[in-house]
């Protein structure tokens, strides 16, 4: 009977996940089964400014973790451990996304940034929480001087589809 209300109650679960939504909201992403290669160069570290009528976010990775970033849904880069990457924007309202596997799950995060002409912004995917199993993963937006402190630390790496 335990056995018959267990299996009750998670397929509740189950049917309470709404696709579409999910769908919806991860629309900023990429394709879930797209894979990125990483390659790392400790001898090179680019700090450029944005170009002109552009804005410039450098995705500073600052945990021993691998993830995809996507912008508007195309997948622009990712990070491979203690680096960081570049991502020249258009002005205007972006949704970005950040996925990573965090022990047996995906993890998902989004937000919205507004990027003005000429104006640098410091997007860090992060571990959230302390523990295997209420270890989540998130996306902030770094203050500009700790943002140059993390990517002074870093190193600057590139990545292409595979």
């Amino acid at each position: 009977m335990k056995t018959l209300a267990t299996m009750l109650l998670l397929s509740c679960c189950a049917f309470g996940q709404d696709k579409a939504a999910i769908a919806a909201a991860e629309s900023a992403c990429g394709p879930r089964n797209s894979q990125i290669e990483v390659t790392v160069d400790a001898s090179q570290h680019s700090t450029p400014a944005p170009e002109a009528g552009k804005a410039l976010i450098y995705v500073v990775q600052e945990d021993n973790i691998r993830s995809r970033f996507g912008v508007d849904g195309k997948w622009v880069g990712a990070s491979n451990g203690l680096t960081y990457f570049l991502v020249p924007i258009d002005p205007g309202e972006h949704h970005l996304c950040a996925m990573s596997r965090l022990g047996m799950s995906t993890q998902v995060s989004l937000h919205a940034l507004k990027a003005v002409a000429g104006e640098t912004y410091y997007i860090v995917p992060h571990r959230v929480g302390n523990g295997e199993y209420d270890t989540q993963f998130a996306l902030s937006e770094a203050d500009p001087d700790e943002g140059k402190d993390l990517v002074a630390r870093a190193k600057y790496s590139t990545s292409h589809p595979k």
